[in-house]
């Protein structure tokens, strides 16, 4: 069984979302990618280092960087009967 981990750091580390569905996650860290650049503009460097992609995701906002990352995990339950 996989695993999926979606971590953030912004101003510090968030609370870290798990699910068992990969793309859950990805439409939660596209939604808060989306949301941290709504309304807001960037110079064009700014432009070039932000990115949302399969894995991880950057937005960068007036010098301060916000970063996502789903990480995959195998996770092994084994079950004993005695």
């Amino acid at each position: 069984m996989k695993i999926y981990v979606l971590c953030s750091y912004g101003d510090g580390l968030n609370d870290p979302c798990v699910s068992t569905d990969y793309l859950e996650l990805y439409k939660k860290m596209e939604k808060s990618y989306k949301q941290a650049l709504d309304h807001v503009t960037q110079d064009e460097e700014e432009k070039e280092l932000s990115y949302l992609a399969g894995f991880s995701a950057r937005a960068v906002i007036h010098g301060d960087w916000m970063e996502w990352a789903i990480t995959e995990h195998d996770l092994s339950i084994s079950i004993s009967f005695t």
